[in-house]
């Protein structure tokens, strides 16, 4: 358990870093914060992994009957894949972070 939750703050440390870095080079704002960029997206993916695990989502039942007239319930949870989440928080929160320091830099630059 604790090492793969390790593995996924490591992925996270590496899609935040990739997204800060690609979000630094479309903006032209500087490529400052790399390191920031990381720990943001490792946050991002290891708590959107926990959250979307935690987070009581509803069931879904499926009820159908067989030819002998035997009903047979199947029920599955919602939350099958939450990389899904996890990465979505990862490239998300350094994305917002470089955007807000590259509109802060602006801002800077006119007055």
């Amino acid at each position: 358990m604790v090492i793969s939750l390790v593995v996924y703050a490591l992925a996270g440390m590496a899609i935040g870093a990739l997204t800060g870095w690609l979000t630094s080079l479309i903006t032209k704002c500087g490529q400052k914060g790399l390191l920031k960029d990381g720990f943001l997206g490792s946050f991002g993916y290891l708590a959107g992994f926990i959250g979307s695990i935690s987070v009581p989502w509803p069931r879904n039942t499926i009820t159908y009957r067989l030819e002998g007239g035997t009903e047979v319930s199947s029920t599955m949870n919602s939350y099958q894949h939450p990389e899904r989440v996890a990465i979505a928080i990862a490239i998300l929160l350094p994305l917002l972070r470089e955007l807000y320091l590259c509109k802060k830099r602006k801002a800077s630059q006119l007055t």
